[in-house]
């Protein structure tokens, strides 16, 4: 167990984001360590003809937060440990 809790996600941008966070969770529990932003794994695209972006937020297992945020089309993505 890796004591990671994804607590939200979100996908879009401006006022087109879309709760993503039990697609996340679901990737996650699957075995996805690192998140792209894409239309394909959040359900779709909220903002047509806008670049989206992918935020992450989760709790680790000493109970500090941490983020994370990644804009459509970047390779480095997040990277959730």
């Amino acid at each position: 167990m890796s004591g990671i809790t994804i607590e939200r996600a979100g996908y879009g941008c401006y006022n087109s984001t879309t709760d993503c966070t039990s697609q996340v969770q679901t990737l996650y529990s699957g075995g996805r360590r690192v998140f792209l932003a894409n239309n394909s794994d959040y359900g779709g695209d909220p903002a047509p003809g806008q670049r989206k972006y992918l935020y992450i937020f989760w709790e680790t297992n000493d109970g500090t937060y941490q983020s994370g945020v990644t804009g459509e089309n970047d390779d480095h993505g997040i990277n959730v440990p």
